[in-house]
């Protein structure tokens, strides 16, 4: 879940809805050529903590599939001392390193031919003070506040090129044998367990400037997986450990630390556990350790079997942390943990499909949260915007906000330089996926939804994907035309606005494309996995608008509420007529939390679009603010917050804070200041707000 890459030099047309092929590697999109494939990589790190560099050196065994006379691989930011092919030296003159392109070539004195070959190098480099490549963290030492250092790595995007030269792109999946000579006192820790441990005492590579000798920790071959994947971590560090499933699991954490991770190491079993079950293909790898790092580095990245991690999103002090933090820390492991399937195992061919991994990762984790915890809410939790200071935060909300402007772009999006795939890490990946998937999820069915997942998973393990291997597994499985229906939610950008309409006892249905401040749009359609309850039948029904008009089967008395979009999860708005607006807010007391938010955020994103005018929205309100629902709060904040902002100077405002501070007083007062004897969560959760 990460940052950075390098500058691309194909395109990708991308017009409306087009039909993208399954994987193939020869077809996958990249820079580098695909005659030659690595398959195992041995690599040795040495890191000089003084001078903030490192030399290493790295055999990589490849496949050739047809002669070539060059060997392109990326690299950036490092010196190569060396280079041989099959033992033998090549020339100063044939190792070429390109900075803009990002990448090492290789001539060949001869043709190579098909088949298996062995490259040699010598490399050094730098160790950056920031999250990229290999990187340090200062920090203080708890209880003695020393001093200390701390080495990590950031590798996603395409970062990994900045420690060892590779093949730094997705679908290059190979195996990694990683070697790393580190101060005596330190852990190192990798992506496998350690397999080797070898004390050098004094001299020898410089360490820290305490160390009087150093250690070579040579760790165990990773399955194969793609390069942005591996991790390298050391430092004077203490562990915790548990055990689930024979896997060994560890919190990481700097010295007198290791022990406020025990809330995470317990949930990481649950989850584990979970996921374990859920997807039918246990987790491969003997170990995983969650790694908390000092200082600031991207927030947390999937690392196979070594999960990095901000401090703050790992590890909780009883004493001290708030219950938000809690929860924040239980869903950031699931996500996570939730990726060593869905990104390790299983990873997208190109990061124009970066949504396979994020947006089920997000999905993933939010499903595995709210199994454990459903007095959080957590699908309201992540539907709804929380800081209401800025108005933003990754929700579905502010998704559908970004992706009703002109800037939008689809979840498949066209990735070319650095700069894309850098910004390829944002709300619609993340936060649009993973809410199409649970609109996906409820439309099919949990179960049936859940025997795809596992087909897709069984049959691309190891392996890499494109968002049109789901939907075939999806398809199979299920025995509806999910490759019909899913490509228009992720192939074309934004998203639809249903509008109803009531006649002589009939729902007429509508659809077009909803936007915000966004002149004459591109008119485009989707097929909408509908669901709806009515007054009188509060079992949920399913119907599949495909057309641009349809009426909805069956009659509905005129004195007969509908609710469309049941628990807020489908990516739509929904826009009634005067009557069915009056008929459903008299409906309010008996709609649950989730259909209330639903109802919120609609009216307030049509008083944006201009569609409705603010005293629709504020009469809803009035109507949902006498019990106190951390959502429907969160969603009222928010909004009153944006439009105290929006007042500023105007003659108007005061009136408005009035109005605020009548909304907001009734619910303050009910909660209090003070935190009462077996409260629930969310009741502690709304004083905060």
């Amino acid at each position: 879940m990460r940052l950075l890459g390098y500058a691309f030099v194909f395109l990708i047309a991308l017009t409306g809805v087009r039909a993208e092929s399954k994987f193939d590697f020869a077809s996958t999109p990249g820079k580098l050529p695909k005659e030659v494939r690595p398959t195992e990589y041995s690599i040795r790190i040495v890191p000089d903590l003084e001078k903030l560099t490192f030399t290493g050196s790295e055999t990589i065994r490849i496949t050739v599939e047809k002669p070539v006379r060059k060997l392109v691989l990326n690299a950036l930011e490092l010196e190569i001392a060396s280079a041989a092919v099959d033992g033998q030296a090549l020339p100063k003159k044939s190792i070429v390193l390109d900075a803009e392109a990002q990448t090492l070539t290789l001539a060949l004195p001869n043709e190579l031919g098909a088949g298996a070959h062995e490259v040699a190098l010598k490399f050094s480099g730098k160790i950056n003070p920031q999250g990229q490549g290999l990187f340090f963290a200062r920090y203080q030492e708890l209880g003695t506040n020393e001093k200390k250092i701390m080495l990590g790595t950031q590798f996603e995007p395409t970062d990994a090129r900045r420690m060892f030269p590779c093949w730094d792109e997705p679908s290059f999946r190979a195996k990694f044998q990683l070697t790393a000579a580190v101060p005596e006192d330190f852990l190192a820790v990798s992506n496998m367990p350690v397999e080797e441990e070898t004390t050098v005492a004094g001299g020898g590579d410089p360490g820290g400037e305490k160390s009087s000798g150093r250690k070579e920790v040579r760790f165990a071959p990773s399955p194969s997986m793609s390069s942005y994947l591996v991790v390298l971590c050391a430092g004077e560090l203490d562990t915790i450990e548990a055990e689930q499933d024979g896997v060994k699991l560890r919190v990481v954490a700097t010295k007198g630390k290791a022990e406020r991770g025990r809330y995470a190491l317990e949930s990481a079993t649950k989850i584990l556990h979970y996921f374990n079950e859920y997807f039918g293909v246990p987790y491969p790898l003997p170990k995983l350790d969650l790694i908390a790092l000092p200082g600031g580095f991207g927030g947390a990245m999937e690392n196979w079997g070594g999960i990095t991690y901000f401090e703050s999103v790992l590890l909780f002090d009883p004493k001290n942390s708030s219950t938000r933090t809690k929860q924040d820390i239980f869903a950031v492991i699931a996500h996570e943990v939730a990726h060593q399937w869905f990104g390790d195992l299983v990873t997208m061919a190109w990061w124009d499909n970066l949504w396979l991994n994020e947006g089920f990762a997000s999905w993933a984790g939010s499903k595995c949260t709210d199994r454990f915890n459903p007095e959080w809410n957590e699908w309201l939790r992540r539907n709804v915007p929380r800081d209401a200071s800025r108005r933003v935060g990754f929700s579905k909300d502010t998704a559908m906000q970004v992706d009703a402007r002109s800037t939008t772009h689809p979840v498949q999006q066209p990735v070319r330089t650095e700069a894309e795939a850098n910004g390829a890490f944002d709300e619609i990946s993340y936060k649009k996926g993973r809410a199409i998937i649970r609109m996906l999820e409820s439309f099919l069915g949990e179960e049936v939804f859940r025997d795809g997942i596992r087909k897709y998973i069984a049959a691309h393990k190891y392996s890499n994907t494109t968002t049109a291997d789901l939907w075939q597994a999806l398809t199979e499985v299920s025995g509806k035309p999910v490759g019909q229906i899913a490509p228009g939610w992720t192939e074309q950008p934004g998203f639809p606005l249903v509008k109803i309409e009531r006649k002589e006892n009939t729902i007429q249905l509508a659809q077009e494309r909803f936007t915000v401040h966004y002149a004459d749009p591109p008119a485009l359609q989707w097929q909408i996995p509908l669901t709806y309850v009515t007054q009188d039948q509060p079992a949920t029904n399913n119907f599949l608008l495909r057309d641009k008009a349809a009426l909805l089967p069956g009659e509905l008395p005129n004195d007969k509420a509908i609710k469309f979009n049941v628990a807020d999860a489908g990516y739509y708005r929904v826009q009634y007529d005067d009557a069915s607006w009056a008929l459903l807010v008299a409906q309010i007391p008996r709609l649950s939390e989730a259909d209330r938010v639903n109802l919120l955020l609609d009216a307030w994103a049509l008083v944006e679009a201009n569609r409705a005018p603010l005293a629709q929205y504020l009469s809803l309100v009035d109507q949902v603010v006498n019990e106190d629902q951390l959502a429907v709060y969160d969603q009222i904040i928010d909004t009153l917050v944006y439009l105290n902002r929006l007042f500023a100077g105007d003659r108007v405002r005061p009136r408005f804070q009035q109005y605020a501070r009548a909304v907001l007083r009734p619910a303050f007062d009910r909660v209090g200041w003070e935190a009462k004897t077996g409260e629930k969560s969310g009741r502690a959760s709304l004083r905060a707000s």
